[in-house]
């Protein structure tokens, strides 16, 4: 079943993220999303050819530019034209700037709440190995001597023995007694060269099914089962919140390039309102004002300054070089990968979504095996509310030189039935009270849990449609907010505006571009959610945002 499918090109070389929704009823939304564009704001071509798509896409609505005019990080302000401090350098430009499928294989080789969930098994599979230490074979035995007396004699015994998988014990032993022995302690002597003996002891009432051993094995078992969803439910998160910090570091380099291309606005107009002044044609309280605008620009370009670099040091944390220390990546407009183009949502893909989430996701696979781990703990519970009988076999046999009576060397044979009957048996039957109660727990929380799903997709999928049908509106908005600008720009010039009208428009253009950042950078986090409603677990992402269709 297809839900999402990518197509296109990017400014990363990729082909872009295409998720396929029916367009929205308003007028804009069939519009593609165009780039953000301010006079120095263009986005290069893509270095590899675009992939094709196995659907349409919209063709990107074309949106005039101007030149682009020289970065302001490196233009000089004259000091005849605005005393203020120089502007401060952009970071330097990074070799290559990441992209979004780097930070999934990050996260997924590097993080350390990954590491932290993944030694889990380590863990789980000390507790199995532990359990099976239960059936290990014993050695015991004891040595006995008694130099000084009437009866001088000394006697030994060691046997090796263990627990079954069917409940019961088996043992073999040998046992050794010489010199003289107390008439009450015959039993202690043997033959010249000792005894060897075998018993069996097996389970008849209680601890035939299942015995304490054999419950602690298999919990065990189990839990290594249960780690694994454990891990992919870590894994999700950690994919998401990395996938999420890097949108939201791209968007705090988009809004940085919008900083700078309005801030360059200010700087280019001060020499020409300077000759504009010289000539007469301006009042020189536009310099003043100029001088004011360049200013406030200035502190927004720091401020955005802060936030990329704040977004860079908070994608470090998802982002890890190859012995796992953070990586800090520079935030440098020209570098910077953007946000892949974006094309239509196909509705229809939904509608199985919350069925293949509820499928995919860990949190019901572990619930699942927490109820059979519950289970078993049960019939081991029940188990000790019966009687407890075992029927048990020794065998024995001396060799060498009969003892002085010769009473020790035919065949011993010896058959028991024990019997322990509990008469309240409160502890047992509290056990068992308390297990089903903790059943029914986990029934109501894997019932809540499904719906939590159920609900966390629909909530995705609710802002992931509203997000984008924001980014046709904010293109939309972006290319008529371009229009008003460039056309006050041309009154201005003309004498036929003022300043203040021209840095109304070019605050409304920067606002649009913003707002266009800001819907983009909510499509692709909302993305990030849906994609983790569904359970991916970011080795199926590639997909989603750069190849083929995503299928089930």
């Amino acid at each position: 079943m297809m839900l999402l499918t990518a197509a296109g090109g990017c400014r990363s070389g990729r082909a872009p993220f295409v998720a396929h929704l029916p367009p929205a009823d308003n007028a804009s939304s069939g519009k593609a999303a165009s780039e953000i564009s301010l006079a120095a704001y263009q986005q290069p071509p893509a270095g590899t050819t675009q992939q094709q798509s196995a659907v349409q896409q919209v063709t990107p609505t074309q949106i005039p530019q101007t030149p682009a005019p020289a970065t302001p990080a490196t233009q000089a302000v004259a000091p005849e034209v605005i005393d203020a401090e120089p502007l401060p350098e952009l970071p330097p430009s990074p070799a290559k700037a990441p992209d979004v499928l780097e930070v999934i294989g990050s996260v997924r080789s590097y993080f350390p709440l990954v590491r932290q969930a993944e030694a889990s098994r380590v863990v789980a599979s000390g507790e199995q190995l532990a359990a099976w230490g239960a059936f290990d074979h014993k050695l015991d035995g004891y040595t006995n001597v008694q130099p000084m007396d009437y009866y001088e004699n000394h006697w030994n015994k060691w046997g090796l023995k263990r627990d079954t998988m069917w409940g019961g014990q088996v043992g073999a032993g040998y046992r050794l007694g010489r010199g003289s022995f107390e008439p009450w302690y015959k039993e202690r002597e043997t033959n010249d060269l000792g005894e060897f003996s075998l018993s069996l002891v097996a389970p008849i009432g209680r601890d035939r099914a299942i015995d304490a051993n054999r419950a602690e094995l298999w919990r065990a078992q189990l839990e290594t089962n249960r780690v694994e969803p454990f891990i992919r439910s870590q894994l999700i998160v950690s994919v998401r919140d990395g996938v999420q910090a890097y949108w939201e570091w791209v968007a705090a380099v988009e809004s940085l390039r919008i900083a700078a291309d309005v801030l360059q606005f200010g700087l280019d107009r001060a020499e020409y309102l300077q000759k504009q002044v010289e000539q007469g044609e301006k009042a020189e309280i536009d310099i003043t004002d100029n001088r004011r605008i360049i200013l406030s620009r200035q502190s927004k370009l720091t401020a955005a300054q802060q936030k990329a670099t704040q977004a860079a040091v908070k994608l470090s944390l998802y982002l890890r070089d190859n012995s796992g220390q953070p990586v800090v990546v520079a935030s440098d407009p020209s570098a910077a990968a953007g946000f892949p183009e974006l094309a239509t949502l196909d509705e229809a893909a939904f509608g199985a979504d919350i069925q293949l989430a509820q499928a995919n996701r860990p949190e019901l696979a572990e619930l699942a095996i927490v109820r059979r781990q519950l289970a078993v703990a049960l019939r081991q519970a029940s188990n000790e509310t019966r009687v407890d009988i075992d029927a048990g076999v020794y065998v024995a046999q001396d060799i060498g030189a009969a003892t002085k009576d010769n009473d020790k060397s035919q065949t011993e044979l010896e058959a028991t039935l024990m019997v322990s009957v509990p008469l309240q048996r409160r502890k047992a039957f509290g056990k068992v009270r308390q297990l089903r109660g903790k059943l029914a727990q986990v029934q109501a929380k894997t019932q809540y849990a499904a719906d939590k799903i159920a609900a966390e997709v629909q909530l995705a999928r609710a802002a992931l449609t509203a997000s984008r049908e924001r980014v046709d509106q904010n293109t939309e908005g972006l290319r008529l907010a371009q229009r008003m600008q460039e056309a006050e720009q041309r009154l201005y010039e003309e004498g036929q505006s003022t300043l203040f009208n021209l840095n109304l428009r070019e605050q409304q253009r920067a606002e649009a571009a913003g707002e266009l950042v800001g819907s983009k950078r909510d499509f692709f986090a909302a993305l990030a959610e849906y994609t983790a409603a569904l359970g991916l677990d970011g080795a199926d992402l590639e997909s989603v945002y750069f190849g083929d269709p995503l299928a089930e």
